[in-house]
C-alpha cells in the first residue's frame, strides 16, 4: 500500500484496539507516517527502537526490597520481593497519560533486536504489561518492521502466535505521493524535479552499493541546499558528488549531479502564468510549452502552483490556474482537479464558484 492508504488502514486498526504492524524497507515512511497519525490526533509520540535495546534494558532490572507481609494468624513478617526498575520510555509514557495526554507508543525494527528482547516487547504490545508496568488505556501502540524475506538485514522471525496477534500492513514506496509530500516539506526543487523525472530511484535497492530511499532524498535536498548556496568554492564538484554518493549510491549520484548541472528548462510557476496573462493570447500562449511537456513535469508544477495558491490566493489568481489547466492532458487534467478538491480547500473554496472550473470538470469526465 501506499503511504495515505497505509495511514488510513492504521486509522481504522487502532480505532477497533488493535495493533497494527507495519511492515516496509528501511527509509520508506513507517517512522514519518506514525508521526503523522500523532500530530493528526495531537497524541504524545513516544519511540522504541527495538534493535537499540539490549536484553532486560526494557524491562527493567530487578532490586530486592523488603515488605511487611502479615499471615493468617495476624502475625507480621518481613519478607524480601523483586521490584523491577521502569525503563525512561516508559516512565515517558507514564508521566504524559499522568499529564492528561493521550500517548502513541510507536515500537519500530521490532524484528531487529535480540530475541530476548522481542520476547519482552511482545509482552508490552501483547499483555500492554512488563514486570509489573501496565500501560494505560490512553496509550495506543504501532509497531513496525523490515521485511522478513529481506537479505539486507539480521532478523529474528516472529513465531505463528505472535505474527497471529498483529494486524499486518505492508507498506511500498509511492513517487507521486513523495512528491506531494516534498512539495509541502519544502524539498528542494531539484530534487523534486529528478525524482519526478526518475520515479525509479525513489526506492531503488544496490546489491553492491548504498540504497537509495525516500529518506536519502530527504538528505539530499539538505545537501543540496548548502553546496548551491555556497559562497566561493568550499565544497568542490567532486566533493559533492562523493556525498550524494554516500546517500543514494554511485550510479544516482552520478545521475543527480548531472541532472542538477544540466540545462534543462526549470518547471513551469504561477509567476510564468500570470505573466501569460499579459502576453498576446494570454494563457492560451503557454500551449505549446506545455505540449512539450513531460505529464510528470507538469504534475508537479501544478502541485507547486496549488501548495502557493493554497497559502495566499484570490477569486482571479485560481481563475488563471483553472485557465492554465485546460491545456493539460484530459486525463491529467481530471487528477489534478480532483487533487485540487480533495487536498486544496482554500483553493477549492473560489473554484467551485468558477464556471470554467465546474465545466471542464464534467467536459473532462464525459
Amino acid at each position: 500500500m501506499n503511504f495515505i492508504d497505509t495511514m488510513a488502514s492504521v486509522e481504522l486498526v487502532l480505532a477497533a484496539n488493535q495493533v497494527p504492524l507495519l511492515v516496509g524497507e528501511t527509509g520508506i515512511g513507517k517512522t514519518s507516517l506514525a508521526a503523522r497519525v500523532a500530530v493528526e490526533h495531537d497524541w504524545e509520540l513516544v519511540t522504541i527502537d527495538g534493535n537499540l535495546l539490549k536484553e532486560g534494558e526494557i524491562g527493567g532490572l530487578p532490586t530486592v526490597e523488603s515488605v511487611t507481609h502479615t499471615d493468617g494468624h495476624g502475625n507480621t513478617h518481613s519478607v524480601k520481593t523483586t521490584v523491577y526498575a521502569v525503563h525512561h520510555t516508559l516512565e515517558h509514557v507514564a508521566q504524559a497519560v499522568d499529564k492528561g495526554r493521550q500517548v502513541l507508543l510507536f515500537i519500530d525494527e521490532i524484528n531487529r533486536a535480540e530475541h530476548a528482547v522481542q520476547q519482552e516487547l511482545m509482552n508490552l504490545i501483547l499483555n500492554r504489561e512488563i514486570n509489573g508496568f501496565s500501560l494505560s488505556d490512553q496509550v495506543r501502540i504501532i509497531a513496525a518492521m523490515n521485511p522478513e524475506d529481506s537479505f539486507d538485514y539480521q532478523t529474528i522471525d516472529m513465531d505463528p502466535a505472535q505474527q497471529n496477534r498483529f494486524v499486518w500492513l505492508y507498506m511500498n514506496a509511492d513517487y507521486m505521493q513523495w512528491i506531494d509530500w516534498a512539495i509541502g516539506a519544502g524539498i528542494e526543487e531539484k530534487v523534486i524535479e529528478f525524482i519526478s523525472s526518475y520515479p525509479e530511484y525513489l526506492n531503488q535497492r544496490h546489491e553492491d552499493d548504498i540504497d537509495a530511499t525516500p529518506r536519502s532524498f530527504e538528505r539530499v535536498s539538505g545537501l543540496y541546499t548548502i553546496y548551491k548556496n555556497q559562497e566561493g568554492s568550499a565544497y568542490s564538484r567532486e566533493v559533492f558528488m562523493n556525498v550524494i554518493r554516500g546517500n543514494v549510491g554511485k550510479l544516482i549520484a552520478e545521475a543527480f549531479v548531472n541532472f542538477v548541472e544540466s540545462d534543462q528548462e526549470p518547471l513551469i510557476t504561477f509567476d510564468d502564468v500570470l505573466a501569460a496573462v499579459q502576453k498576446p493570447g494570454a494563457i492560451m500562449s503557454m500551449a505549446e510549452q506545455v505540449k512539450g511537456e513531460s505529464p510528470t513535469r507538469l504534475y508537479v508544477a501544478a502541485k507547486n502552483m496549488l501548495h502557493r495558491l493554497n497559502r495566499n490566493s484570490n477569486a482571479e489568481e485560481v481563475h488563471h490556474f483553472i485557465k492554465f489547466l485546460t491545456l493539460y492532458p484530459g486525463d491529467l487534467r481530471v487528477a489534478v482537479m480532483k487533487d485540487l478538491r480533495n487536498t486544496y480547500e482554500r483553493v477549492y473554496a473560489y473554484a467551485i464558484e468558477d464556471d470554467l472550473f465546474v465545466d471542464t470538470f464534467f467536459e473532462a469526465q464525459k
